[in-house]
């Protein structure tokens, strides 16, 4: 529903906590956490990577990879790049 500049999105979760256990804002604040990672981390494997557009089907190899690529980021990351696509050029 939108309303002016309002936006209401419904979503769903699964979690082993009780109620009382979370509140609905750290709840919502966990799977903004969770889906900033993924996204950030997966458009740079997708993107940048070009990920899916490898042809390495067989074995281990995309596991291998894919480990590889991540190594890759994280070394990137850990010496300060923000831009991983620009710490590649350079």
């Amino acid at each position: 529903m939108t309303s002016g500049n309002w936006h209401t999105e419904t979503v769903y979760a699964i979690t082993d906590l009780r109620p009382h256990q979370a509140r609905p804002e750290q709840l919502a604040g966990w799977i903004r956490g969770h889906w900033q990672i993924e996204n950030s981390l997966h458009w740079v494997r997708d993107v940048t990577y070009a990920e899916d557009t490898s042809q390495v089907r067989t074995g281990h190899a995309p596991q291998v990879m894919a480990c590889l690529r991540n190594f890759a980021i994280s070394a990137h990351r850990l010496a300060g790049a923000h831009n991983i696509a620009a710490a590649l050029r350079h």
